[in-house]
């Protein structure tokens, strides 16, 4: 189409695409793109720079190419920007005006294969400016769009959470994941994790052995971290959790994120995976990453005057171990003797778990906790699917905001107080009462044999302390003074 318009003679040929929107390829499609826009320019006879980027509209300050654009405008390069519609400029309404600004501003000319728009002219302001308002409607209908039917995808099982993880491949018709070759690598480090290893030790033992990352890189801490507290790995996939693509907004409330257990085939079973997720989230690896080193009570000594935590200091001119003098009076004393007589006091605590092991075992009568627990589920489950026709009925405009917050207050209250319930009953349920003091009593069994601080042989330092992590939850510290010995109170879990 001819302009006749002497005023432009340079002009800014802008193209993006943010989808395939005509299933050709968005590389197909940029091509059609461009060989119009220039056998436009060329038809007016115009010279030109192209601008090209794919990216979202969502907004334009991670779009490297238009703010490089706007910002040559500015300097007043070209006399128009040529782009297939309008609304490749944006669809956010409030960018969408920062830009007409600017245009406007520099007398900058709109061109599309069909159209010219001249800003100065009251009739071109105005038609632009409906044309961008009707873009930015037709973008939050495709975002809604969009989003419910991500939303689906994931109540159905299927990986939309990005790069499959390390261990599996995305099936591409089904769109779900399936264990791959690396998923025997997955299990070793699980099970390394489990038995005892550090997180330090384990990343020797993958570089040793060849094990790298899906980049080809060594594993590195906080790589390990991750990898454990990946829920996929035990068949669960957790979507809508941050707001915000990169979580900056944080966390939305649990009531609002997507489980779906048993979504594809698990590498890792639960059993292991909680074991292996409770020790990198319980036990303190904070040794390996800093100059102090571990010892079997670190992070379980606490004042019992103020509740600081107290560590150990090494006096090597004696070559003897000392508890820290706390800041609030508490006073120091010799460490390996206060270590015995905490190894004596757990390996005695056994007996008081094997009784109250008997006592629940001898004591149990018609349990009716997995009765109570289904119907719980069962009105949980019917809540969360209220809430969903809520935000459903929402994004239909059924409801207005005012009627749609208090709804969806009075559900999420309602979801709040079953999951407490079933927590609590959870928590009175005897079989996971006497599942819980058997493990115990195998941590005690293990902590039996002799220990590397205390007698030069036996469980490492690292071990021991995983042990007892796992067994208490702290040792009261006390040695006023006057007092003729130190006092300690273990804190069982």
């Amino acid at each position: 189409m001819l302009f006749n318009n002497e005023n432009i003679k340079h002009v800014a040929i802008y193209l993006r695409l943010s989808r395939d929107e005509e299933n050709l390829g968005i590389e197909q499609i940029l091509d059609n793109h461009r060989q119009t826009l220039i056998s436009l320019c060329n038809e007016n006879k115009w010279s030109y720079e192209i601008f090209e980027e794919v990216a979202s509209s969502s907004t334009i300050i991670n779009r490297e190419q238009m703010v490089k654009l706007l910002d040559r405008i500015q300097q007043e390069h070209f006399d128009a920007v040529v782009v297939m519609d309008i609304d490749r400029l944006s669809r956010n309404e409030y960018d969408a005006s920062d830009i007409k600004r600017i245009l406007y501003q520099t007398e900058t000319y709109i061109v599309t294969p069909h159209r010219l728009f001249d800003l100065s002219k009251d009739d071109d302001s105005l038609l632009l400016g409906i044309t961008n308002l009707i873009a930015s409607g037709e973008y939050k209908q495709i975002l809604k769009r969009m989003k419910r039917g991500k939303e689906y995808a994931q109540k159905q099982g299927q990986w939309t959470n990005g790069i499959a993880p390390l261990g599996y491949t995305k099936d591409t018709k089904t769109k779900k994941l399936v264990p791959n070759e690396r998923a025997k690598d997955i299990q070793f480090i699980f099970s390394e994790i489990v038995k005892g290893t550090t997180i330090p030790d384990l990343i020797n033992q993958l570089k040793n052995m060849g094990i790298k990352t899906r980049q080809g890189y060594d594993f590195h801490y906080n790589a390990i971290l991750r990898l454990i507290n990946n829920e996929a790995y035990k068949g669960t996939i957790i979507s809508n959790r941050c707001i915000g693509k990169h979580s900056s907004g944080g966390l939305r409330p649990k009531e609002e994120w997507i489980i779906v257990h048993n979504a594809h085939p698990a590498i890792i079973d639960e059993k292991t995976w909680e074991s292996a997720n409770k020790i990198v989230n319980e036990y303190s690896f904070k040794a390996p990453r800093s100059k102090n080193r571990i010892y079997p009570t670190s992070n379980l000594i606490y004042c019992a005057n103020c509740g600081k935590v107290q560590g150990c200091n090494y006096h090597p001119h004696i070559d003897k171990y000392y508890i820290k003098h706390c800041k609030c009076g508490n006073r120091s004393f010799y460490y390996n003797p206060v270590l015995a007589l905490i190894k004596e006091e757990v390996l005695q605590h056994k007996e008081n778990i094997l009784k109250a092991t008997a006592t629940l075992e001898e004591g149990k009568q018609v349990d009716n906790t997995d009765y109570k627990k289904d119907k719980l589920f069962n009105r949980l489950n019917k809540s969360k699917k209220a809430l969903d026709n809520i935000n459903f009925l929402f994004e239909e405009g059924e409801y207005d905001i005012v009627e749609y917050r208090e709804r969806k207050a009075v559900r999420q209250e309602e979801i709040k107080l079953i999951e407490e319930e079933i927590l609590a009953l959870e928590r009175e349920d005897k079989s996971a009462k006497i599942d819980t003091l058997k493990e115990q009593i195998k941590a005690i069994d293990s902590l039996v044999g002799n220990w590397n601080f205390l007698d030069g042989e036996g469980y490492s330092n690292e071990q021991v302390n995983r042990l007892l992590h796992g067994l208490i939850s702290g040792v009261l510290w006390s040695y006023k003074k006057g007092a003729e010995s130190p006092t300690i109170d273990i804190i069982y879990k």
